[in-house]
């Protein structure tokens, strides 16, 4: 529960943790808090967001006085991805360690769909919102965006080449930031943005193929996804 900040601020402060609480921490760990920094040094964007401190987000800031009781429509809107600019690697460079590895174009665009893919079919489980494709007076725009996509996975891991090795064994396939924005439908106003760096891993080291690494990518959209649809669900309590 949060103390010392009257009704307006508390809600202000739960929209924040909607938007902005993505990581999925351990279970043992305490849950943070999270509050608008309202000081004399408060941190303020160009647009007039402030910053949340102690969100799980690696960075977040929110409109003080938004209200999400207007809204009760959905639309997802991808801001598509980008993915770091890596040279090639040849099979003598992937077979001596390298550890990061150009994405083709071919699984660029898978990339965006499983994104697509995860953030529709969680999101589509909320009670509260439904999801739209148009903008409306009543309707919140959830723009999502993956940027900087590193890839661990040597592109032809599936190859004879990695076979006489014995596989390739990882504890994570790669890593990528997912950037957030809330915004009015109709004005596009940004109500909230978000900024939170992941890697799609596993506890364990596993051996690394096309199903395997694919697997761990489609986890990664799920926890976002899923950690975004509790904390919206959570707002409905307000």
């Amino acid at each position: 529960m949060i103390h010392s900040i009257d009704r307006r601020s508390w809600l202000s402060a739960a929209v924040a943790a909607a938007v902005v609480c993505l990581g999925v921490g351990s279970p043992s760990a305490a849950p943070k808090q999270p509050q608008i920094d309202t000081g004399p040094n408060a941190e303020v964007t160009h647009d007039g967001l402030v910053r949340v401190k102690k969100s799980v987000a690696d960075a977040a800031w929110v409109k003080p006085d938004f209200d999400l009781t207007p809204y009760t429509k959905l639309m997802i809107v991808s801001a598509g991805a980008s993915f770091k600019k890596l040279p090639q690697v040849n099979k003598y460079q992937a077979r001596q360690g390298a550890s990061e590895f150009p994405v083709s174009a071919a699984n660029q665009q898978k990339f965006k769909d499983v994104m697509k893919q995860e953030f529709v079919k969680e999101l589509s489980k909320l009670k509260r919102y439904q999801i739209v494709d148009k903008p409306g007076p009543d309707v919140l725009m959830l723009v999502a965006g993956v940027i900087d996509v590193v890839s661990n996975v040597p592109p032809d891991v599936d190859s004879a080449t990695f076979a006489g090795r014995g596989g390739v064994y990882l504890t994570d396939v790669g890593e990528a930031t997912l950037v957030l924005e809330l915004r009015d439908s109709q004005s596009n106003e940004v109500l909230g943005r978000a900024a939170d760096r992941r890697a799609a891993e596993s506890p364990f080291a596993f051996e690394v193929n096309n199903v395997t690494a694919w697997t761990q990518v489609h986890l990664l959209a799920q926890a976002w996804a899923s950690t975004l649809r509790k904390r919206l669900e959570e707002i409905e309590k307000v």
